[in-house]
């Protein structure tokens, strides 16, 4: 789709929404994720109790289905001829073009079942994964490919999507099941191999951190109080402590290292994610022994033997796993996993980023697709089933009448 369509889905989805205001990360515009609602970057901030009432046929939120007017064979072609490629790997065929012909709108959801059921379907969601984690190939004796793996699993088998941070198992290239490579005594799914450790390693685990919540969450650091409660500052190392320049007491911060003049704001939250990863290596190996302090002649953030440094101040927190994610204290990253897809920004960040992947429309911890659209998908889809399938949202999501006009308003600006 061209960058004029990519602009107008944004402009058309705030004017037939009411023009719902796009919050920053660190605005208490949105309502708090402890109300119920829960938000995905600003994705869902105004949704939740105060939510206006949605069909449950996608309505435009103007009158319902009575009132739309039917949609013509050539939309339904135009409209699935955007999502075929992304989602059944493919272009519309023969068949499925005489069904638009003959059916027209009651085309729309036999064709988007059917995709689901071919090869191509778990290819697609396998895609999305692997590029979303950056994780791919084999380099190393690594296996890059297990998270697209157990992506592409989870649709072929239609398996909660949830699974994809809390499976206990990883998926070998010819299906079988065998245990994850980390030498974790858990598995959490993508999160617990070696392919997303390696390929997001860095100083005190921070890019481990980012890319969960940037990726599953659709958020970025910070985030309100209510959403991620921050640490005591006291809990933190020295340098984190700070919020300004005149508190910063480490020559290292003071010199450029992130955002030196103000740590505290965004790890206060950061540390707190960032300490699920603090025994696992470079090398995305579990070292049970790791104390997650700070190598004295290393590189700021680096501990010993190819760890990285904790957040934590005291040596008996540094070393451990536990730690609080959205409020809920977790044991280690696998009992993070169940806090994270049980959020309603896990939900969310789901829809979120199938739309920005299926309309080529930035997506993640961005500001580019309306909450309320999301909040609401996401909402319908958990009425029905608090632990869906990747198949029910985008049954959901597809079908929403505000998405397909959307799509449809592009057609002479490509």
């Amino acid at each position: 789709m061209s960058t004029h369509g990519l602009r107008f889905f944004g402009t058309w989805a705030l004017a037939s929404l009411g023009a719902v205001a796009a919050c920053d990360d660190g605005s208490s515009g949105r309502r708090p994720a402890a109300e119920g609602v829960g938000s995905a970057d600003d994705d869902g901030g105004d949704a939740g109790d105060d939510a206006p009432a949605v069909d449950d046929d996608g309505g435009d939120g103007e009158g319902g289905s009575s009132e739309e007017e039917a949609l013509s064979a050539e939309d339904i072609r135009y409209y699935l001829g955007k999502l075929a490629p992304t989602i059944a790997g493919r272009s519309l065929n023969y068949d499925e073009n005489a069904l638009i012909d003959a059916g027209g709108e009651e085309a729309l959801v036999a064709i988007l079942d059917g995709w689901m059921n071919e090869p191509g379907f778990a290819d697609s969601v396998r895609f999305m994964i692997s590029d979303m984690l950056h994780a791919s190939g084999q380099r190393d004796g690594v296996d890059f490919e297990l998270p697209g793996n157990l992506a592409a699993e989870i649709a072929a088998e239609d398996l909660p999507w949830s699974m994809i941070l809390t499976a206990d198992y990883c998926v070998a290239g010819d299906g079988s099941h065998i245990d994850c490579d980390t030498g974790a005594p858990y598995e959490a799914g993508v999160l617990a191999t070696r392919a997303y450790l390696i390929a997001n390693k860095g100083r005190f685990n921070l890019t481990r951190a980012k890319r969960w919540l940037e990726t599953f969450a659709c958020r970025k650091y910070p985030m309100e109080p209510e959403i991620q409660i921050p640490l005591e500052k006291a809990v933190l190392i020295p340098m984190f402590q700070a919020e300004s320049a005149e508190e910063q007491t480490v020559e290292e911060a003071k010199g450029g290292f992130g955002n030196g003049a103000a740590c505290y704001t965004c790890h206060a939250q950061f540390g707190a994610h960032a300490q699920l990863f603090v025994k696992f290596d470079a090398d995305g190996l579990w070292v049970e022994a790791a104390d997650g302090l700070q190598d004295p002649a290393g590189e700021l953030g680096r501990s010993l033997n190819n760890l990285y440094t904790s957040h934590m101040n005291d040596p008996a927190e540094a070393r451990l796993e536990s730690s609080q994610v959205f409020g809920a204290p977790v044991e280690n990253l696998r009992d993070a996993a169940d806090v994270i897809t049980a959020s309603p920004l896990f939900q969310q960040c789901t829809v979120k980023n199938l739309i920005g992947r299926s309309f080529g429309v930035a997506s993640g911890a961005t500001e580019e697709i309306e909450a309320e659209i999301v909040a609401e998908v996401a909402q319908r889809v958990t009425a029905n089933d608090p632990d869906p399938t990747i198949r029910a949202y985008m049954m959901e999501l597809f079908t929403d009448r505000r998405i397909i006009e959307t799509v449809l308003a592009t057609r002479g600006g490509e």
